[in-house]
């Protein structure tokens, strides 16, 4: 009797333990990455997608979802390009633990591989792969890391380091087996032969977000006749004290007033440059708190920064001060007064053999005091961020403002103030303590080109892409829907080659993005359909004097050596609540 007993011990353990290995199985979703290329290369994201299942389905405690699964859930988002929420919203549907999502971005001889491993369930991603290759032997190994490291993030032990035999979660159209050959190397194989049948996938939702347009297309939008130049920047507000609103927009080497009527912009104003001068920004604020409104122009001359300041007095607009060396910016903080911020040249380190980086220097207030616009209160701001692409805002969440910037790759970010400098925050991971959140997606891009380089250097092999810096496009914050609560508009300029080459944009389109922060991150509320031409400036303001603000862009729809420079403005009327 006591050996019988003893059995049923010994059989209730092995049962527990059983039980116990099937808990501790994690299922992992594997998508297909998105494509960004103009030529078919769908042999590389299958092989990719390929190589990734044949790794991580070799760990004991994963099982990889079968790629004919995934398949019948990617044909019902009808083939658009996948956000954060569609994938967290498909690992719930497959109940998967996790889920790998990425890009891939190719531009002539160079592949980008932009790759991530999802928590489902706690909706963040802690693996992740970047890489710029030039040839797919490059690819491969960068790929074969990648999964080992989400191997030994899941399961918590070593990843198999040699090719696993496939499992039955392999893909069930995988092509026959090749003597001698193992099934990793025969999608090596494939992958360099550059077989494979498909299409590529799209790169832009032209879909709303939301099953109501937020813009009041009914009405149609506005759009002002075409101007034979490129515009750099605009701002609206009352500058001439007749209260109305103006429009002032700047190209290259001039500012323009104009005042929106019924049919188009009328011109009031033109107050011409130099050639040799470049406008880089314009803001409309009063700074000097005099009850009329400045207009602000940030102004290079080659690396000499000679901005100026016009106000309105007895009948004209004068200059009231210049030679201002800073880039100047103004933004609206939660306080809802405006603030003007500058940023000196980095200069120095083009003596450091560091390559000269325009935006590695301090950021400052800039007041009134005594006459003039002096530099005021040191910012809490990391050195390396640029005043263009940058605000403050408590994001609804508690009383304390964060940074919200634009990065130099586009990619937006929440930072606690700081005055640690910003590859210190970014250098060894995303610290909490600093970095709140980075977006997955980029926004903003600018084709605004600031010289980073020694004339010297511009035409020699020593200007390099590290060389380039661009004006980003501004951040605005506004309570839209009126819960107290502000939300953010942001523009996405879009390129058809991507953004993989930090001075190679070449923006054609765009798209207006609402985003609200949700906790966790910056949750999309909604987005506009495709805009043919590239947003060079944009404001929420009113600008057709009707006592609400508008969606005001200042695009630009053609521009290059080959193409007659054209712009317009064009007015978006938003439906809001009352």
């Amino acid at each position: 009797m006591k050996k019988i007993m003893i059995g049923f011990c010994l059989l209730a353990a092995l049962l527990m333990a059983a039980t116990l290995t099937a808990k501790e199985k994690y299922t992992v979703t594997i998508l297909p990455f998105a494509l960004h290329s103009a030529e078919n290369i769908e042999y590389v994201r299958q092989g990719i997608n390929d190589m990734l299942i044949s790794r991580i389905s070799g760990a004991d405690k994963i099982d990889v979802t079968r790629k004919e699964v995934v398949s019948d859930v990617l044909k019902k988002t009808g083939g658009k390009e996948l956000g954060l929420a569609d994938v967290q919203d498909i690992g719930r549907q497959l109940n998967s633990d996790y889920v790998v999502w990425g890009s891939i971005t190719k531009i002539g001889k160079s592949i980008s591989i932009d790759g991530k491993l999802i928590d489902i369930t706690g909706g963040k991603s802690d693996v992740g792969i970047f890489s710029q290759s030039q040839t797919l032997d490059e690819v491969i190994p960068k790929i074969n890391d990648f999964s080992q490291r989400i191997v030994r993030h899941i399961t918590g032990g070593a990843a198999a380091e040699s090719a696993p035999a496939a499992v039955s979660t392999a893909p069930a159209a995988a092509p026959p087996p090749v003597p001698g050959a193992s099934r990793e190397a025969q999608i090596i194989a494939g992958m360099k032969s550059g077989k494979g049948k498909g299409t590529l996938t799209s790169m832009i939702n032209a879909e709303f977000i939301n099953s109501s347009d937020p813009l009041d297309r009914k009405k149609g939008f506005w759009m002002s006749q075409q101007f034979k130049t490129e515009f750099n920047g605009m701002d609206v507000g009352d500058v001439n004290r007749d209260g109305r609103n103006e429009v002032v927009i700047i190209d290259p080497h001039n500012v323009y007033i104009y005042l929106k009527t019924k049919d188009n912009l009328q011109l009031l104003k033109q107050i011409k440059g130099k050639s040799y001068h470049k406008y880089i920004s314009v803001d409309v604020a009063d700074i000097n708190k005099d009850g009329t409104p400045e207009i602000i122009v940030t102004s290079l001359n080659d690396r000499l920064l000679n901005s100026f300041v016009l106000q309105y007095e007895d009948g004209d607009y004068k200059t009231i001060a210049s030679d201002i060396r800073y880039f100047l910016r103004v933004i609206i903080p939660s306080s809802g007064a405006p603030v003007l911020l500058g940023q000196a040249y980095g200069l120095g380190s083009f003596h450091d053999g560091q390559g000269g980086r325009v935006f590695d220097t301090q950021i400052y207030e800039i007041v009134w005091r005594d006459g003039k616009y002096v530099e005021g209160d040191k910012q809490k701001i990391p050195v390396g961020l640029s005043i263009y692409g940058l605000t403050l805002d408590t994001l609804g969440a508690g009383t304390s403002e964060k940074i919200i910037a634009l990065d130099e790759l586009d990619y937006l970010c929440i930072i606690t103030p700081t005055t640690k400098p910003l590859s210190r925050i970014f250098s060894f991971g995303f610290s909490p303590d600093e970095l709140i959140w980075r977006s997955d997606s980029q926004y903003g891009g600018s084709n605004n080109y600031i010289d980073n380089v020694d004339k010297q250097k511009q035409q020699s092999s020593e200007a390099t892409q590290e060389d380039s810096v661009f004006a980003n496009l501004r951040i605005v914050m506004f309570d839209t829907n009126n819960d107290g609560k502000k939300e953010m508009i942001i523009v996405k300029n879009l390129s058809s080659v991507g953004r993989i080459f930090k001075n190679l944009k070449l923006f054609s389109s765009s798209e207006i993005y609402n985003l609200e922060w949700d906790g966790l991150g910056m949750a999309e509320n909604w987005r506009t359909k495709k805009i043919n031409g590239y947003v060079a400036d944009y404001c929420f303001k009113d600008v057709d004097n009707d006592g609400k603000p508008e969606i005001v862009l200042a695009l630009v729809q053609s521009v290059g050596a080959t193409l007659s420079e054209r712009s317009v403005l064009v007015v978006y009327e938003l439906e809001m609540p009352q």
